[in-house]
């Protein structure tokens, strides 16, 4: 097909159509379609360098709410993306796609609850037996254990495209755990922010009253109703390719955002397990396929299950939504029959057509195909993401016969769909230039108490090649979100309760999981960490660049083992003794804070860091993530010392205002503690190592050494203040160690620590272990003080003893909080096989 001359100017200039293939933006003649007139004419009205700002801001609001998708293989994750461009479509057009959408939920909820239920498709001989029990999705270890009262889809994602007359069709549905809810709104958010006006007078319809629906439905199929339910959000955890939306969902509706280890099993009831103790979960809102979610019964090797969970089920202690064993209404198999069941279970003709589909155990349906090759594409019926599908037109001739053989061995494990024109519509380049690309859209239905209802609008693929077989977001496709508009005012809806809702007081918060709580722990480790090493490196550097005479060399290189010391590399910098050795130096500092593969550098500890606020995205504010956002996205661009210098400053800014937002932001809650006394216990490792590494490296009067100790603790204008300009080791001992009014002190840690170790779950009572080591550290740290350590004939020995003990002691404390705050309970282990 070729294209024809385009008559658009402005925004669309140059953009031209395909003749025979339906554009979402431009008519057959090449003109912009009459919805599109207000848009155009706004983005025009903007002129390119404003909208190349607000394409700037776009993704600066993407990147500082960590909005990512995964690429299986890639190991960097890559941040979402999303045209600014909107798709549009009235509300009369929207009428017929959401009656379709809605008669298709009611469908499908229909033909689950008969396939685990009574079974009449197969009684009535509407798809054949092997259909159910050989192509795939079909669980037996499901069949007998619904109540079809609450055996019920609670959402459906369906997505659709058009042929060449504009005509929508289903080319598939996601009924497990489907994704893109959460982007979709993600867009509209962002779209909103950065074009308030124009999304505004366009008069869209808002999707939250669809996330409202979602959530009343989930807490009115509770199986609890003497109580408040407890909602979790199951996700596989931060390495799957939508985590963000797993997270970001949970936040949004209010629910826990747990992973497999978070829960457990016990008298068939399933319960999240916190620090507080075990809680009863009423509510399963998956994200995890069917095959992994009980390695008892279903896939014996699956991590990412609950074992016994299906029992639970059977006992109606808990609802999983979507159902376990829903998944078999993927199976594109069934497509080719939807069209009679339609007939069967409503009465009615499908509204939305599916894409005229064979099933390949149909003999004559295989001949059919391979008559016709170029018309069709061959798909696995239930979805393997190793292997894709295969367009038999771009097959040699010896090739289909292969593939003619391999059907002819499973039939029944494969389909073959018409391939579908597409609709397209433009994407826009970094330059600004419109480019033709291939559209899809994902649309979403959820039940409600009137029955199914759906978003009004979606998520829009695209790919940014019109010829594009196959448009997926693992292959590159942008993103564009689709507006359903409004012949009248909008109200604003929120998810914020309105002023009828009577909700009772709280001031405490749910439990929290234990792996959260570990990762909250690590988190303010970790931060500490990397900004301590990080004072340390600053000083060091400092004191290198003004290295004029030999002393001062000698304090460097003090410094610079310390350095090794503290951050544990075993490389060392060496003797540091003249000019010469500056380059050297430089590198070996330059790896020291920027290697990603040694261990103990600033890169390394901000690596896990970043890790650990990713595990816990659900509970950290916007605020802070904006701030994560940044300190993962600075590095120093080279080695030169005055680069790392500049980066250094920088990332101790951004730590420090870090941590100012946890002081004075976070409620003072469960994860708060662990996060201060993650923080509390590294300092105070810090401390203790540097006291070690000082007394093995050099002596008690080394004046300067004692002077950059004070500038890395940020205390040195205080002691100035009260001790002049003289630099005593005594003074300097006690400012840093045993003067509780200095916020970097250890007397100040060893306070916080006490006080934040009341505020844990079960602290008191018997004395246990983590108890009884706190109550040792304390003791310890109390037997000395300056004026003793200095009073002994080897006040080096006895300072080394001290700090020795209290290190040991530290480490006691953190091994005693984690083997009973994050490793109570039982860790899951693989049972078996793939098949139990």
């Amino acid at each position: 097909m070729g294209q024809q001359a385009s008559q658009n100017d402005g925004l669309l200039a140059g953009y031209s159509p395909l003749s025979g293939i339906f554009d979402e933006v431009c008519s057959r003649a090449g003109n912009p379609r009459e919805k599109y007139d207000f848009l155009l004419r706004s983005f025009e009205r903007l002129g390119p360098s404003e909208l190349k700002r607000r394409k700037e801001d776009s993704l600066r609001i993407l990147r500082e709410n960590g909005v990512t998708y995964n690429v299986y293989g890639d190991e960097r994750e890559r941040i979402w993306s999303l045209d600014l461009f909107p798709l549009l479509m009235k509300s009369e057009e929207w009428d017929q796609v959401e009656r379709g959408l809605i008669q298709r939920s009611e469908l499908l909820d229909e033909i689950l609850k008969d396939v685990y239920g009574p079974r009449k498709l197969l009684y009535e001989r509407k798809i054949p037996p092997q259909l159910l029990f050989h192509s795939g999705g079909f669980l037996r270890a499901c069949a007998p254990i619904y109540d079809s009262s609450t055996f019920r889809l609670a959402f459906v994602a369906t997505d659709i495209s058009r042929d060449g007359t504009g005509k929508f069709f289903v080319i598939g549905d996601r009924i497990q755990a489907p994704s893109g809810s959460g982007y979709a709104l993600e867009n509209r958010i962002v779209l909103s922010r950065v074009f308030p006006s124009v999304y505004r007078d366009s008069q869209v319809h808002r999707v939250a009253l669809y996330f409202r629906s979602l959530r009343k439905t989930l807490y009115t199929l509770s199986p609890s109703k003497d109580r408040d339910p407890l909602i979790v959000l199951l996700t596989p955890g931060p390495g799957n390719e939508t985590y963000f939306e797993h997270a970001y969902l949970a936040g949004y509706l209010g629910f826990v955002l747990a992973q497999a280890e978070d829960l457990t099993v016990r008298e068939n009831k399933v319960f999240l397990k916190t620090v507080e103790g075990l809680q009863q979960v009423d509510v399963i809102f998956r994200r995890v396929d069917d095959w992994f979610m009980d390695p008892l019964e279903l896939k014996g090797d699956s991590l990412l299950g609950v074992p016994g969970i299906l029992g639970a089920v059977r006992a109606g202690t808990v609802l999983v939504a979507n159902p376990v064993g829903s998944g078999f209404l993927e199976n594109r198999a069934l497509h080719a029959y939807l069209s009679t069941l339609c007939k069967f279970y409503l009465g009615e003709e499908l509204i939305i057509p599916n894409v005229p589909t064979h099933w390949m155990g149909d003999p004559a349906a295989l001949e059919e195909v391979f008559s016709e090759p170029e018309k069709f594409v061959l798909k696995p019926a239930v979805r393997n993401p190793f292997e894709p599908s295969v367009f038999l037109s771009l097959l040699s001739k010896s090739e289909r016969e292969e593939w003619k053989k391999k059907l002819l061995a499973r039939p029944e494990r494969y389909v073959a769909q018409e391939i579908l024109s597409g609709s397209t519509c433009p994407v826009f380049s970094a330059s600004g230039e419109p480019i033709l690309g291939k559209a899809v859209f994902r649309t979403f239905t959820c039940l409600s108490e009137n029955g199914y209802t759906t978003m009004p609008g979606g998520l829009v693929r695209v790919a940014p090649k019109h010829d594009e077989l196959i448009v997926t977001n693992q292959r590159g496709a942008v993103s564009k979100d689709l507006w359903i508009l409004s012949s009248e005012e909008k109200k604003d809806v929120s998810l914020l309760p309105g002023q009828v809702e009577h909700i009772p007081l709280r001031r405490k918060g749910g439990g929290v999981p234990s792996r959260v709580a570990d990762n909250m722990f690590w988190m303010g480790r970790y931060a500490e960490r990397a900004e301590n090493t990080a004072r340390l490196v600053r000083e060091c550097l400092n004191k290198l660049l003004e290295s004029e005479e030999s002393y001062e060399r000698d304090q460097s290189s003090v410094l610079l083992g310390i350095i090794s010391r503290v951050s544990h590399n075993n490389g060392g910098f060496g003797e540091f003794s003249s000019r010469e050795s500056l380059e050297f130096v430089r590198d070996k500092i330059y790896e020291t804070v920027a290697s990603q593969y040694s261990s103990g550098s600033i890169r390394h500890d901000l690596d896990f860091f970043i890790r650990t606020t990713k595990a816990v995205r659900d509970r950290i504010s916007d605020d802070t993530r904006h701030l994560i956002s940044q300190i993962e996205s600075e590095s120093p661009r080279n080695n030169s010392y005055g680069e790392i210098l500049e980066y250094l400053q920088k990332l101790i800014h951004l730590l420090a205002s870090l941590s100012g937002l946890s002081s004075e932001n976070m409620s003072r809650e469960t994860g708060y503690y662990f996060l201060d006394l993650g923080k509390r216990l590294e300092r105070s490792q810090f401390l203790s190592r540097i006291m070690l590494s000082l007394v093995d490296l050099t002596t008690l009067y080394n004046k300067g050494v004692f002077e950059s100790l004070l500038n890395v603790n940020d205390i040195r204008i205080t002691y100035r203040r009260r001790y002049k300009y003289r630099i005593d080791a005594q003074s300097v001992v006690d400012i840093l160690l045993f003067d509780d009014t200095n916020p970097r002190s250890f007397a100040y840690q060893v306070s916080r620590i006490r006080e934040n170790a009341l505020m844990l779950p079960s602290s008191g009572g018997e004395n246990p272990d983590e108890v009884r080591i706190f109550y040792e550290l304390v003791a310890r740290f109390k037997e000395e003080d300056a004026k003793r350590l200095f009073e002994y004939a080897d006040p080096a020995g006895g300072l080394r003893r001290w700090s020795g003990d209290i290190l040991e002691l530290l480490k006691a404390t953190s091994d005693s909080l984690a083997k009973k705050y994050f490793r109570y309970v039982e860790n899951q282990f693989r049972l078996g096989g793939p098949y139990g």
